[in-house]
């Protein structure tokens, strides 16, 4: 059977945070629970933020599989009873007593060497070299283009102006400002359906018209097609990976545009067969349609993050059903946690049980040798990241 007792690990999906001190339990409930759903949700239908609301926003994150493996891992790491007030009790104490120390200890209990950050959210944007000075892991960073098109759209630009300074923002965060790759949320925004044609200038420069003149309608969609398109092509000039959302995400994200099969179209177009492209969240819930696109469309890949860790208890069967067809070293580990150091930590001990779960069987059922286990688990948790991120 493979062993990972001693194997590092890589995360290739995470969120910057900086050191908010001692939290309540309940606070501690927010900042790890999956996705929105929240205050500010019902804030926008006018509904008040009461305490029986507060009490119910509370419930419906406390019973999730995610939450009870969360305070599991980390009441084993603590040694302390199997409870949040226990677990925030413990982890406020570790953090007064030093910080950096501490995130340090934690992240080598597992045994995690570095993570792929997103500084695109939260927003405003988290300092990346104070978060590095604070951690006891390489934080590398990829730069997500949404940000830098709402600044843009922000200004009084034409055409030539606006599409200049886009592909110059990003050739200056791959050349000059460290960053390891590009990242889209577009589907959280107009979704991935879309057209390889979008990469013509014209379509650029007539959707950027429309929409300062107020006559287009789907002009916006437009113009984000068009900038995923030309971003596609910075990253094949670069060599560096593209990161686009798929599937699951918090309640905005419109989960039916959202599916990996959308993007065929545009990954399978000529001008971008050799660009890799990684599905993030495995395109969860259609993780299969994610699996099957690695397959057949040779730079594309898929990383684990949301069904591991938010899944809790789902996160060994959608393991299962990417690697029916993705080919083994095109699957990377990631978390997408964010807030708190916890749940990249929780997330590295629980991906590293399914990642042994899932070979444990390919080997049982004589798929793999363990042998080839030990190897395939080695490239899930840290080599295939390392590699196409040149880390």
């Amino acid at each position: 059977m493979p062993d990972f007792s001693s194997t590092r690990l890589w995360d290739v999906h995470a969120h910057p945070f900086l050191n908010r001190g001692a939290v309540t339990p309940d606070e501690f409930l927010r900042l790890t629970g999956f996705g929105g759903g929240w205050e500010p949700y019902f804030a926008e239908a006018g509904i008040e933020a009461t305490p029986e609301l507060g009490a119910e926003i509370n419930e419906w994150k406390r019973n999730t599989t995610w939450h009870k493996l969360l305070v599991r891992e980390l009441s084993n790491y603590f040694g302390c009873e199997r409870s949040l007030d226990a677990v925030v009790a413990a982890r406020n104490a570790a953090v007064a007593s030093g910080y950096k120390d501490y995130v340090t200890a934690l992240y080598e209990d597992a045994q995690l060497d570095g993570a792929v950050f997103d500084d695109g959210y939260p927003l405003p944007q988290v300092d990346m070299n104070a978060m590095q000075a604070e951690m006891g892991i390489r934080c590398a960073k990829i730069y997500r283009i949404e940000p830098l098109i709402v600044s843009l759209l922000k200004q009084d630009l034409g055409w030539s102006e606006f599409s200049k300074a886009y592909d110059d923002a990003l050739n200056k965060a791959l050349t000059e400002d460290g960053y390891v790759g590009v990242k889209s949320v577009i589907a959280y925004r107009t979704g991935l359906d879309v057209s390889p044609l979008s990469r013509t200038t014209d379509q650029g420069f007539v959707a950027l018209d429309a929409i300062k003149r107020g006559t287009g309608g789907g002009a916006v969609k437009k113009l984000r097609d068009h900038l995923l398109c030309r971003a596609l092509d910075i990253c094949s000039e670069h060599g560096v990976p593209m990161q686009i959302h798929t599937g699951m995400g918090d309640y905005e994200v419109n989960l039916v545009l959202a599916r990996p099969a959308y993007l065929m179209d545009l990954l399978r177009f000529p001008a971008y067969r050799m660009t890799t492209v990684i599905l993030v969240h495995m395109g969860y819930p259609y993780q299969r349609e994610a699996g099957y696109m690695a397959h057949v469309l040779p730079r594309v890949y898929c990383d684990m993050s949301e069904g591991v860790p938010f899944s809790g208890m789902g996160a060994a069967p959608i393991l299962r059903e990417i690697l029916e067809m993705a080919p083994l070293h095109k699957v990377m580990y990631g978390s997408d946690a964010y807030t708190v150091p916890e749940g990249i930590y929780a997330s590295a001990k629980i991906g590293k049980r399914i990642v042994t779960t899932v070979l444990g069987e390919m080997v049982a059922d004589d798929v793999l040798t363990a042998a080839e286990a030990q190897d395939v688990g080695e490239m899930i948790l840290n080599g295939t990241t390392k590699r196409i991120y040149n880390l």
